[in-house]
């Protein structure tokens, strides 16, 4: 994978947050005043992690890592191969709707297998929530 690389963002004039192209307004402060941009596709992996037990109709394991690009664009991306080591940097490539850690990028790439089917979302995304077993209660902070 070349540096040549790079993910579209959009950029606020209003209150200068960087996001990943989506409709509408800015997420941050509701500005339209938005303006497309470029950052290379290089990441940091900050967390990864593996689900055993996915939402329907995503396979198992599911891989998944936050990373973080240029002007501190964070992203949630699927892993197809092992999962990259923290602060590792990778190459991550925009696939459909989704963002995949390219399968040759970083230390992945070292004991990955040699070629990784495409991943895609799964054929029926209602939108709706998934459902989820109760909330976990938090202990309380006892008071001073």
């Amino acid at each position: 994978m070349t540096g040549d690389a790079s993910l579209a963002i959009v950029r606020c004039e209003h209150c200068h947050g960087r996001f990943l192209p989506h409709p509408g307004p800015c997420p941050r402060c509701g500005s339209t005043e938005l303006l497309a941009g470029e950052i290379p596709a290089n990441a940091v992996v900050l967390a990864a992690t593996e689900l055993q037990a996915p939402a329907a109709g995503w396979p198992a394991p599911h891989r998944l890592a936050i990373v973080e690009g240029a002007e501190s664009v964070r992203i949630l991306a699927v892993v197809p191969g092992p999962l990259p080591p923290l602060g590792s940097v990778v190459v991550v490539q925009r696939s459909g709707d989704l963002y995949v850690v390219a399968p040759d990028s970083g230390a992945a790439a070292a004991s990955g297998p040699a070629a990784t089917p495409p991943i895609e979302a799964p054929a029926d995304p209602t939108g709706a929530p998934s459902p989820r077993g109760p909330r976990e209660k938090r202990a309380r902070r006892p008071a001073k």
